[in-house]
């Protein structure tokens, strides 16, 4: 994909009839177009994005294609009511989950909204990391291969470790099988509020709520933030074992 995955037109396979959450599809499949499966995008009824009569957005991370909005204006106004009921009713059993007020929810959705294009680059970055590291390498200090020119002086010197050859890196398998641990400290001292007219509690909102949205679920990485101030030089905030639904974040 390049960019935030743009998937161009789509054409609904099926009238906007009935509004649903859709099935889940364990393997996050993309679908295009349907009326089926939660997270779809252009298509008809389900939540999703891009398409027409679904309940409310829903993205799995995948390339949009988007309908026409001839095709969103042919949707019945009952449709049109009962997903704007469907979405209250998700929305109102979401909160009691959490335990969040709706000021609690739209404080949250509004710092989200304004990194969420980071959310979904790094997430893209996250997901082909483990691709590229599977990728042969330039192998450097060989005593095989072809001569690598970064060490001539080497060569001159009368080295053997002077040649480079493709294959696969010695620590890719530890890369691969072994957490990495992420540790963030955030300032959480009451001068982050008191001067808070400059932006920077707004900005420490905004990067560790990406942070968390971006490792949260992914069992490669251990995320660990830890917060300081005029009495606590470490403060822990989140730990590996914490689940990071939208109420903890």
């Amino acid at each position: 994909e390049a960019g935030r995955g743009v998937g161009g037109i789509s054409t609904p396979k099926t009238r906007a009839s009935s509004p649903k959450h859709g099935k889940e599809d364990p393997d996050n499949t993309p679908h295009v177009g349907g009326n089926t499966w939660a997270g779809g995008t252009g298509g008809s009824d389900t939540a999703g994005l891009g398409g027409r009569g679904g309940p409310y957005r829903l993205d799995k991370g995948h390339p949009i294609h988007q309908i026409s909005d001839e095709m969103k204006a042919q949707v019945s106004e009952e449709a049109k009511q009962r997903a704007k009921e469907m979405a209250n009713e998700a929305l109102a059993k979401k909160l009691e989950e959490l335990n969040m007020g709706k000021l609690d929810w739209e404080r949250y959705n509004s710092v989200r909204a304004r990194v969420e294009e980071n959310i979904k680059d790094m997430k893209r970055y996250l997901k082909d990391l483990k691709k590229r590291k599977e990728e042969r390498q330039w192998l450097h200090r060989q005593t095989s291969g072809e001569l690598d020119e970064n060490r001539l002086v080497e060569v001159l010197a009368g080295e053997r470790d002077v040649f480079k050859r493709r294959g696969n890196p010695a620590d890719r398998d530890t890369f691969l099988s072994n957490p990495i641990n992420i540790k963030l400290v955030v300032d959480v001292s009451a001068s982050m509020y008191r001067f808070g007219y400059d932006g920077r509690l707004e900005r420490l909102l905004e990067a560790t709520l990406m942070i968390m949205e971006c490792f949260k679920g992914d069992k490669r990485f251990n995320l660990h933030i830890t917060g300081h101030n005029g009495s606590s030089p470490k403060i822990d905030l989140v730990h590996p074992s914490m689940e990071l639904d939208e109420a903890t974040q």
